[in-house]
């Protein structure tokens, strides 16, 4: 009898730990600009979820930009590029930057600094992931800021936007930068519900009590 109470217990205490461990996917996923591997799998399925191509040379990516595919980011009153050798990125990136850059000059008065856009596969760092999604055009890097406000505030809403799954935050140390990739069909889907005008309701005929 008491092998066979045992045992039970044994099965109640499995069935309850498999149910914990259904719930664990869930909190792995919650936002974090802390690099992992599960971060660079979430941008690599993006990648392949909208079949985008991984450009391989120079060569490809001034092709990309030529058929329209890849839009250049010119810099503004509110951001500048520096320090990228291929300045394109996909359309819906480019809508990211600029919007959230005006976003930002509340607080970055200095304005935001774009350090690296697409790389093609054969210029990749040494320290890059085969499953970058830099040379797609969907990735976009950030000057870490001095200004702590900045710094905070830049943290806040890219941890914001990443919970609603529009992209994915990581803030890197070698060098320092947020890497940013965005998901262009969510993006732009996610922009469009913000600018949509909200429905009224329709007045109803009810008659009053006398």
């Amino acid at each position: 009898m008491l092998e066979g109470w045992m045992l039970q217990m044994f099965i109640r205490m499995a069935v309850v730990c498999g149910c914990l461990l259904i719930g664990i996917p869930a909190l792995a996923q919650k936002p974090s600009l802390r690099g992992s591997l599960a971060s660079v799998a979430r941008m690599a399925e993006q990648a392949e979820t909208h079949d985008l191509t991984h450009l391989p040379t120079g060569a490809k990516v001034e092709d990309f930009v030529e058929k329209g595919l890849l839009v250049r980011l010119t810099g503004n009153e509110n951001y500048s590029v520096e320090g990228a050798s291929y300045p394109f990125v996909r359309p819906a990136v480019k809508l990211f930057v600029e919007r959230w850059s005006a976003q930002s000059r509340t607080v970055c008065t200095d304005g935001l600094v774009v350090t690296s856009s697409t790389r093609p596969i054969n210029e990749q760092p040494s320290n890059a992931s085969r499953r970058s999604v830099h040379p797609t055009g969907i990735a976009v890097d950030f000057r870490i800021p001095t200004n702590r406000k900045c710094r905070a505030w830049m943290e806040r809403t890219l941890l914001a936007l990443e919970g609603r799954g529009v992209l994915e935050a990581t803030r890197e140390r070698r060098p320092p930068h947020y890497h940013v990739a965005v998901f262009p069909d969510p993006y732009t889907k996610y922009v469009a519900g913000l600018s949509a005008p909200v429905k009224k309701k329709a007045p109803t005929n009810r008659k009053k009590k006398r």
